[in-house]
């Protein structure tokens, strides 16, 4: 405001200025004039001249000082008017880049949309090609394509996340998150590429190093994943080893976690060590033309290190490798439990484990609905398809599916909108509506999983439905299951069908007991979810050597509540193991009596 009236008044007042200067030297000289006429005659002709001289001249200083004063204020009016033209373009520009970048966001999110629909049904179909009786040479070429399909999924989320970093948009969500779980996940996805390579993939972790530490735990795997996997990629021999430390504070309740990446690969020139984070370069691009890469990779590691408030620097030596390092300052220890941080396991995944259920698959792209059936094609589920909301809504008005698989993005009316009508029906309120949706928008994963009973992200596993699926659907019986309910509630053992498993059972009885004594009072205590889902595991394999389907079924089912995070489940699923045991023991004695009995 100041501003305005300043800029405002400055040029009139300097133009009167200027024309009452003027004004004032005119009539100066005129009043003089008319003054000198007027003197007495007998004056001195000399000095009555020389008295009318000098006060012409002081008259004539005074307007001259005038008239510069009026010019240097015009000339700082004219300064004054550009810098406000200046700033004012400036301030537009600053608008029109906000806009673009807002816009480019926009572009590249539906970009994305556009792109991850077709994935979907390029790595889908590529994964049911995999079990089929294929030769070698058309396994390789399915291989390679999902290879090429992952490898264009992950350049299309670089992308967005730098679109994000960039227009600020990216946001962190802390949680629990233990280090050697996520070095673990680390071995499992590197540990294959490394060995092809014949390097050593080697972690160190402090012995004092927290249990938890409250980070953006998927952020940080994502920093982790892109300074491993260039190190690989740029080593030929040796060794790549990642050094996690600790140093605590006074109080105990917060430190600084220090990361170091060191590898033994080709290095990197001491001029191109800061090239390294700009985006699209890559260091030396002439020796490393071979290398697959965009140059986005370190960019986003840098930004994302920033963003979580840690700082990063690399030191390297051509010819004999690079270290990277990531400090992290002022990093709380969490009092909750860790969330598991472990790859999505690969491999074959049967979907008739779940008892038998009726799912409404609602998809505009039938691409996609073909891949649906292709997946459930062999099971023994039913599945209904729709390709918009309404559609979908008129399923529900003839039969209840077991659960709704839901894009968001659809003609006439869209997931949003058929989630709310659904929501609407009291018969309805409980049905699981999974979201199923190929959008990238910054925020939107969130509002979606608050929204719905679930979320997938296209293009997504068969594993990974299965795992979502798992939240949602009964385990199918084996054999002659245990049948438990709620706890304190008995457990029915079921019969056993010959000597040499009475004396299996026996045995696997005298280990569950041991489990008992030994393992379980901890988990039972502390309900952790990566010790009780390492437990599940240990149950599930002596079930399957001891041939004992009830405890494959529970281990199984412990499994899922654990990988769901389902704390409340989980709890009450461990409190019942004694009498799992117990019902065990009972059979493998009583299949032990009852040969006796009959041979009196």
């Amino acid at each position: 405001m100041i501003y305005r009236f300043r800029h405002g008044i400055i040029g009139p007042l300097a133009i009167f200025w200027l024309i009452a200067t003027v004004a004032s030297v005119v009539t100066g000289t005129v009043a003089w004039s008319r003054f000198s006429h007027r003197l007495d005659a007998s004056a001195d002709p000399d000095q009555f001249r020389e008295s009318i001289n000098r006060l012409q001249q002081m008259t004539w200083v005074a307007g001259l000082l005038g008239v510069g004063a009026g010019l240097f204020a015009l000339y700082f009016y004219r300064v004054d008017y550009y810098q406000e033209r200046s700033r004012r373009e400036l301030l537009e520009e600053k608008v029109q880049a906000e806009q673009s970048v807002l816009e480019k966001s926009a572009f590249l999110a539906n970009m994305s949309h556009e792109i991850r629909s077709p994935m979907n049904a390029i790595l889908g179909f590529s994964e049911l090609l995999e079990p089929e009786g294929l030769t070698p040479k058309q396994s390789q070429y399915v291989r390679a394509i999902r290879d090429s399909g992952a490898a264009l999924l992950q350049l299309i989320n670089d992308i967005l996340d730098l679109s994000k970093l960039e227009a600020g948009k990216l946001e962190l969500h802390p949680d629990p998150t233990d280090m050697r779980d996520s070095c673990e996940f680390l071995r499992t996805v590197f540990g294959q590429q490394a060995m092809l390579k014949s390097l050593q993939l080697q972690f160190e972790l402090a012995p004092d190093l927290p249990r938890a530490l409250l980070l953006d735990r998927l952020r940080l795997r994502q920093v982790l994943v892109n300074l491993l996997g260039n190190a690989i990629k740029f080593t030929e021999r040796g060794w790549v080893k990642t050094r996690v430390s600790w140093e605590s504070q006074a109080n105990g309740r917060s430190g600084i976690l220090l990361v170091e990446v060191e590898d033994t690969g080709i290095g990197i020139p001491a001029a191109e060590l800061e090239d390294v984070f700009k985006p699209f370069v890559q260091a030396d691009s002439r020796r490393t033309a071979e290398k697959e890469g965009t140059g986005i990779g370190l960019t986003i590691v840098k930004r994302l290190t920033e963003l979580m408030g840690g700082s990063l620097t690399v030191e390297s030596e051509v010819g004999h490798g690079t270290t990277f390092h990531l400090r992290f300052a002022d990093v709380p220890v969490s009092g909750r439990l860790p969330v598991g941080d472990h790859a999505e396991p690969g491999g074959a995944v049967d979907f008739n484990d779940f008892a038998p259920a009726v799912l409404l698959v609602v998809d505009d792209n039938r691409a996609n609905r073909d891949l649906m059936a292709g997946i459930f094609e062999k099971t023994h589920h039913q599945v209904l398809f729709a390709t918009n909301g309404q559609e979908a809504l008129d399923h529900l008005k003839m039969a209840r599916p077991d659960v709704v698989l839901l894009d968001i993005r659809m003609p006439v009316m869209d997931g949003r909108t058929t989630l709310a009508e659904i929501r609407k029906q009291a018969s309805l309120v409980s049905l699981p509506v999974i979201a199923v949706t190929a959008s990238s928008k910054a925020g939107e994963d969130m509002e979606l999983q608050t929204q719905f009973s679930g979320y997938i992200r296209k293009p997504f596993s068969r594993h990974t439905l299965f795992l979502v699926l798992a939240r949602f659907l009964q385990r199918a019986s084996r054999g002659d299951p245990l049948e438990f309910q709620n706890l304190g509630e008995t457990i029915k053992a079921p019969p056993i069908s010959s000597p040499t498993q009475a004396a299996q059972w026996q045995e696997l009885a005298c280990e569950l007991r041991r489990q008992e004594a030994t393992e379980w009072p901890a988990l039972r205590d502390s309900l952790a979810v990566n010790e009780t889902r390492a437990f599940a595991h240990k149950l599930f394999l002596l079930g399957q050597a001891a041939q004992c389907g009830p405890l494959e079924a529970y281990a199984a089912t412990l499994t899922t509540f654990a990988d769901a995070y389902a704390i409340g489940q989980m709890e009450t699923h461990l409190a019942a193991f004694p009498q799992m045991a117990a019902a065990i023991e009972a059979s493998s004695a009583r299949a032990q009596v009852e040969p006796t009995i009959e041979g009196k």
